[in-house]
């Protein structure tokens, strides 16, 4: 889908950093402010933790069908469709006047939450070629992070110092600039003749079955999943924590903290994967991410851990991520990498839904937090450990 050219990156692939910092700030945007719209009309906090699951389930499904046909028909198109969406809903809420209303729109939005990303991280390593996927898939990830920094800022400032009209007007210009910079991107991916015949001969039923590249990915898939449970349990219960059994006056700081340092791996793990391998780098990545769990658990006694843990945490988990999201590209055949994406993603999202559900079990069930977070450290890094030894069993590092 990009040209390749010496001394840069890509003309196609700064595009897509153009259209993908647009459609994230859109998406982190609506994932925030959604609740406050739902409550503003009348729902309640039940409804508005109703329609996020229904986001999230919708988007989770329609992968299974968007992704294998972004292999078969392109990924331009599967980022069109999902900035399409995106843009309709934003319209549309303008509109809309009921609860039931905004949730509908919201599957809309599952629609581009389940096309695009996937086809964007493709498209990110088709312009990278076969050295630089981890590279190009971080430098991906950090517009993903900038946006998650600006985007609720920007969003919050227009809702409480304008109104909700303005605010939707607004994410509707960026939907809309998000689109129009797909359309600078080459529909024509450079391919093999022995890859264009393999696609050809590929049905679309082969395409549905995820159960091969499941067998062929367990590894990356199972350790997606693993990683995702740290953002679960960080988003739904590290500020709760830090209120309560520590001196920190503004708990909102260790997200910031945590961005920072997922900037920093998004870029550097990527780049050092590239030349040190997948696996080794996403071993470090959860040693950094189970040494910040532990140093969170050790915050009541010892505040100052708070800076190196927000950013050992954020290293960690962005850091995994990037690696994987690359070395998922690699594993994959070429014909279903936008598929093999759409999976891992789906184990993302369900990670860390189950990351959120299963502390809070736990927590009730244990009833100290610092313990929880010790022991659940202490096992990121047994994991990463056993991992090692099992992948020397194998020949596999």
């Amino acid at each position: 889908m990009c040209s390749e050219q010496q001394g840069g990156m890509p003309k196609d692939f700064l595009f897509l950093l153009v259209s993908a910092f647009f459609i994230y700030t859109y998406n982190n945007v609506f994932m925030m402010t959604t609740p406050l719209l739902l409550v503003t009309m009348g729902g309640t906090e039940m409804i508005a933790g109703l329609q996020a699951t229904l986001f999230l389930v919708a988007a989770v499904l329609l992968r299974f069908l968007l992704g294998p046909l972004a292999d078969a028909h392109g990924k331009h198109l599967a980022m069109l469709l999902g900035s399409a969406s995106f843009l309709l809903a934003a319209v549309l809420l303008f509109y809309a006047v009921e609860v039931w209303q905004v949730i509908a729109l919201r599957l809309v939005q599952a629609v581009g939450l389940a096309s695009y990303f996937p086809a964007a991280s493709a498209t990110a390593a088709a312009c990278a070629g076969g050295g630089q996927r981890g590279t190009y898939i971080g430098i991906l990830r950090i517009i993903a992070s900038l946006s998650l920094m600006i985007g609720p800022v920007f969003a919050l400032n227009l809702i409480q110092n304008h109104s909700y009209s303005l605010f939707l007007q607004s994410m509707a210009v960026l939907a809309f600039l998000g689109m129009s910079a797909i359309f600078f991107i080459s529909p024509k991916v450079i391919r093999s003749q022995e890859q264009v015949l393999e696609k050809n001969d590929v049905s679309l039923r082969q395409r549905l079955n995820f159960l091969p590249l499941l067998q062929r990915c367990s590894l990356i898939v199972s350790t997606t999943f693993t990683a995702a449970l740290s953002y679960g349990i960080y988003m739904s219960f590290a500020a709760l924590f830090i209120d309560n059994h520590t001196n920190v006056i503004n708990a909102g700081f260790f997200f910031t903290l945590f961005s920072f340092g997922g900037i920093f791996a998004n870029g550097v793990f990527g780049w050092l994967s590239d030349r040190f391998g997948r696996f080794r780098l996403t071993v470090c990545a959860f040693l950094s991410l189970g040494s910040g769990m532990i140093l969170f658990a050790l915050l009541p006694q010892v505040t100052f851990l708070f800076y190196p843990a927000g950013l050992l945490a954020g290293t960690g988990y962005y850091g995994s991520i990037a690696v994987l999201m690359a070395w998922i590209t690699e594993k994959a055949e070429p014909h279903k990498r936008t598929a093999a994406l759409s999976l891992q993603q789906n184990a993302l999202d369900l990670g860390i839904a189950a990351g959120s559900g299963l502390f809070g079990i736990l927590l009730v069930a244990v009833n100290n937090a610092g313990l929880l977070y010790g022991v659940l450290g202490a096992l990121y890094i047994f994991y990463a450990l056993t991992c090692t030894f099992a992948a020397k069993d194998r020949q596999e590092v």
